[in-house]
């Protein structure tokens, strides 16, 4: 079950019901079984027309380029993270003093940063905002194991709670803290 950042359930039957496997298939025999070239019928024959399919390079390469933008559109349907997104644009709502405690609002350039990172992450997070100006990514298992992403601007603070290596905490900094981050999460699954 899914919730928003003020626990309201998100019902998300209708997006589960997609069928990734099937579009992820379609989208393989489109780009590597259609996108052979065809075989050339009047390879002895000159003077062949520019514009035949297949023969034109530019049209050729356009075609190419349509199909892979269609690949990866339909490979994004699997990582259609519903609740993580419903939660950032609540979050990038938030006004001044939204706990009633002082707290600011979050910034764009945060707001897209974590997106971003969505995106490409193996599992949906719960998504929460921090009264310290971070947004919260939380992940917890069933027997307790726990990681824990706060994402500023300029750095992701971690804390993870595992039965085999205890409590701990540590920051990712620079170009590779998202690619560190990513490979967290696939571990914590792992």
């Amino acid at each position: 079950m899914y919730y928003k950042s003020d626990n309201a359930v998100l019902d998300q039957s209708i997006v589960w019901n997609i069928d990734t496997y099937k579009n992820n298939s379609v989208a393989k025999y489109v780009v590597f079984d259609l996108m052979k070239k065809p075989e050339n019928p009047f390879w002895m024959k000159k003077g062949i027309e520019n514009h035949v399919f297949g023969y034109n390079n530019e049209n050729y390469r356009r075609l190419g380029n349509l199909y892979s933008m269609v690949y990866v559109f339909l490979n994004s349907l699997e990582k259609n993270y519903i609740a993580a997104s419903a939660a950032l644009d609540e979050i990038a709502k938030l006004d001044d003093n939204w706990n009633n405690n002082g707290a600011g609002p979050f910034s764009a350039k945060l707001i897209e940063k974590c997106r971003g990172i969505v995106a490409q992450l193996e599992a949906e997070p719960f998504i929460c905002p921090t009264a310290c100006g971070s947004i919260q990514f939380e992940y917890e298992k069933e027997n307790g194991e726990y990681l824990e992403f706060e994402i500023y601007e300029d750095r992701i603070e971690v804390f993870l709670d595992t039965p085999s290596n205890g409590k701990q905490e540590f920051d990712l900094k620079g170009s590779s803290a998202t690619d560190k981050m990513k490979q967290l999460v696939v571990d914590f699954y792992g």
